[in-house]
């Protein structure tokens, strides 16, 4: 199985076949091929992956938010 880096940029989790190390001000960090390749793009594109991007960040956040609100003895009963 490979290994899992996570993507400062999108903050998501990817195979490190996908990602590369791409320099900051605070030093080298993660970042997968995706978003190197939309920042390569249009303003437009970009503008649209970054909404898009934005979408399911909250998506996941929201999820997990409700998750959480779930007492522990009902989360097991739920799998």
């Amino acid at each position: 199985m490979s290994e899992m880096l996570f993507c400062y940029c999108c903050r998501v989790h990817h195979p490190s076949e996908q990602m590369r190390s791409f320099p900051t001000r605070r030093g080298a960090r993660w970042r997968c091929l995706r978003t190197i390749e939309a920042a390569g793009s249009s303003v437009d594109q970009r503008d649209l992956f970054g909404r898009t991007q934005s979408e399911i960040n909250l998506a996941i956040a929201r999820q997990n938010r409700e998750r959480s609100l779930v007492p522990i003895s009902e989360r097991r009963l739920q799998r």
